[in-house]
């Protein structure tokens, strides 16, 4: 029932724009609801509460020539975006399906990153099930269940999630 809620909304907030050239990369946009966020999440500015809908968006590697190397997804929160990457791990390289390890960058909404992605990057851990666990560039919708840990640079505070897109606009 949730996914296909989450699908549901995804779906009437938006509008996929078909590729009229493979000259560059799909990326899917959606919604991620927060499930838990552990007690370190608390004692600091996590800005996240277990509840909290916010805007997401997911990129998996299809094979396009110029995709960037490694999957990723961002978290839209009020004034900043979280966007985290996969390095290593267990995850498999293409989606972020299973276990893994990452880098993670803090971007306000003055477009400026703290830290600065070029020179500071964090560090964190997380989990997620992937489905469908094969994406092309013309998979419609993915969704995701999974926890991120050191969210927002925040030593052990780790956020559990579930999120579903729908192909977006080529970028």
């Amino acid at each position: 029932m949730f996914r296909t809620t989450m699908a549901a909304l995804a779906a009437l907030t938006i509008t996929a724009v078909g590729a009229s050239a493979q000259t560059a990369f799909p990326f899917w946009l959606g919604t991620a609801l927060i499930d838990t966020v552990s007690k370190q999440c608390t004692t600091q500015k996590s800005f996240v509460a277990p509840g909290d809908v916010v805007s997401s968006a997911y990129r998996a590697k299809t094979g396009i020539s110029g995709e960037p190397n490694n999957p990723g997804i961002n978290f839209y929160q009020s004034r900043s975006t979280l966007s985290f990457f996969r390095t290593g791990g267990n995850a498999n390289a293409n989606t972020m399906h299973g276990n893994g390890t990452g880098a993670g960058y803090l971007i306000r909404g003055n477009v400026t990153t703290i830290p600065n992605p070029s020179q500071q990057t964090y560090s964190m851990t997380f989990s997620f099930k992937v489905s469908p666990t094969t994406i092309t560039e013309t998979t419609d919708t993915i969704t995701i269940d999974g926890w991120i840990n050191n969210w927002r640079n925040i030593a052990n505070c780790k956020v559990t999630f579930r999120a579903a897109y729908r192909l977006g606009a080529w970028q």
